[in-house]
């Protein structure tokens, strides 16, 4: 019995370390990418006009080749715990195809954030639609610069 309880926890940890690895950075207006640092960019300033809160979903990007990992492992470990047969297989199996579902669960959950569609007037007159995450407030009638970088156009007070 203990043994089903410690493949289990292995895989569940196995499978949340999996999601971690595909964590994204979504652009924020606070955290300078490395081609930004010392490069000039612009600034323009703006008004908001509307703030609606979105989410941002990255890209997966990947192959699966990482759920594929974790549920070979988790195959391989859950086929270690009941003895001898048929049973060993069935384990395998499951721990496998549970450990897959999970981990594709959590590195679903984790590629989101929470995020602003911010629309800005330019002192031209034009309308801007600015994407990001939500780290910094904006409300209707602030005052913001749009910083154009290498990175894209952030919102910033």
């Amino acid at each position: 019995m203990i043994r089903i309880v410690l493949s289990l926890v292995v895989a569940v940890a196995v499978s949340a370390l999996t999601g971690c690895a595909n964590l994204t950075d979504f652009g924020s207006p606070n955290i300078y990418q490395r081609s930004d640092v010392q490069r000039a960019g612009t600034l323009e300033p703006a008004v908001v006009m509307r703030v609606r809160r979105v989410t941002i979903q990255a890209s997966s990007g990947g192959s699966g080749f990482e759920n594929l990992v974790v549920s070979g492992v988790s195959a391989f470990l859950g086929s270690q715990v009941i003895g001898n047969g048929r049973g060993r297989y069935i384990s395998g199996a499951i721990s496998g195809a549970a450990s897959g579902f999970i981990a594709q669960h959590v590195s679903a959950a984790l590629s989101r954030t929470a995020g602003l569609e911010i629309v800005v007037r330019k002192a031209d007159g034009s309308l801007r639609v600015i994407t990001q995450p939500d780290d910094q407030l904006f409300a209707p009638g602030d005052r913001v610069l749009l910083m154009d970088t290498n990175s894209g156009i952030r919102v910033t007070h």
